[in-house]
């Protein structure tokens, strides 16, 4: 949480901050944030978990299953066109099937699929391709579904020009805005092999996952579900290798499998703000720790002291050493910028 929101309410209330792309949710939460039986609905979010991510993800998921209550009038994810104050609607609907709704956020995690990081990563990936020709081991934590473990499957219309794969039916853009010349998306290191961890593991093959996956997707950003649809069919012609568990654990156990001396990438993108607070340190030291038989390169795509809400930092690091900021961005890759 941010400043200003270390409580429950002032999370909530800080909504228009936090989902500035979302009129909806900027709206229901500050309603949230006013009414302490949906601060209690809320209260249910699992240890490391955005509980307003979770809530309004909930929601959504319900929602996009049966959208024959009227609250679905508010989301253009449903068609929805609907003015006026959704709060009436949206309390109704949260007191209504709150068992279903905390039974969701008991169990489920924010994991959202942002496709267009996957260009943040073509983009780190590039600078690593500057510093090893050797083959690499790929290695994403928090890897939902795994749409960046599929990076090289994508078209990228990026500054004026295109990399990737052409005849792709994902096509990426993003903005630079740097001063400078913009970086090159090419050459990326040949992989060796490519692997993500994540606590529960994301079957682009299921529509149930698929709808979930959906669900975190903001109602009225339309391109956004589009571009992660196709991503999963792409994902689901091809899925990577995923290993479920707590990274603290599995990423110890996975580059165990990778030759002494190998190179290794560790990725996150928006991962670590989900990591419990208490368990933060042992998440760092964990890929930290990768560098003490490998040569590590850990990319991270993050938040950034000094940036606002809705930016990232791009940071690498080689054998955990400090990090060297590459580049900031768009949280959701709209736009790249030279560093800071």
């Amino acid at each position: 949480m941010g400043a200003g929101d270390d409580t429950l309410a002032g999370l909530f209330a800080a909504s228009p901050l936090h989902f500035a792309g979302s009129p909806l949710y900027s709206r229901v939460g500050q309603v949230v944030a006013g009414d302490e039986r949906l601060l209690a609905v809320a209260a249910q979010a699992r240890a490391g978990q955005i509980p307003s991510n979770l809530l309004f993800a909930s929601v959504h998921y319900l929602l996009l299953r049966d959208p024959a209550h009227e609250l679905a009038a508010w989301y253009p994810s449903l068609g929805g066109t609907a003015e006026g104050d959704p709060g009436p609607a949206f309390t109704a609907f949260c007191l209504d099937r709150r068992a279903e709704i905390v039974a969701l956020m008991r169990r489920r995690l924010v994991q959202t699929n942002v496709v267009k990081r996957s260009l943040v990563l073509r983009a780190g990936l590039a600078v690593v391709a500057s510093m090893t020709r050797e083959p690499v081991t790929l290695v994403e934590v928090g890897c939902s579904a795994g749409v960046h473990l599929r990076f090289d499957d994508y078209r990228y219309d990026f500054a004026g020009r295109t990399w990737g794969r052409a005849s792709s039916p994902v096509v990426v853009s993003a903005a630079w805005r740097g001063e400078t010349a913009a970086p090159d998306l090419d050459p990326v290191p040949d992989l060796a092999d490519r692997v993500g961890i994540d606590l529960n593991p994301i079957d682009a093959t299921d529509p149930d996952e698929r709808r979930w996956l959906r669900a975190l997707v903001w109602p009225e950003n339309g391109a956004h579900a589009v571009l992660q649809d196709a991503a999963l069919e792409a994902v689901a012609r091809n899925p990577p290798r995923t290993v479920a568990g707590d990274a603290v654990e599995v990423l110890p156990q996975v580059v165990a499998e990778v030759p002494r001396g190998a190179p290794v990438v560790v990725f996150h993108s928006a991962t670590r703000i989900h990591v419990p607070a208490g368990r933060r340190e042992a998440f760092d030291a964990a890929i930290a720790d990768v560098g003490r038989d490998h040569a590590l390169f850990h990319l991270s795509y993050e938040a950034y002291e000094g940036l606002d809400e809705t930016s990232f930092g791009l940071t690498l690091s080689r054998d955990a050493g400090p990090g060297r900021l590459l580049a900031v961005g768009h949280g959701h890759g709209e736009w790249l910028a030279g560093p800071v």
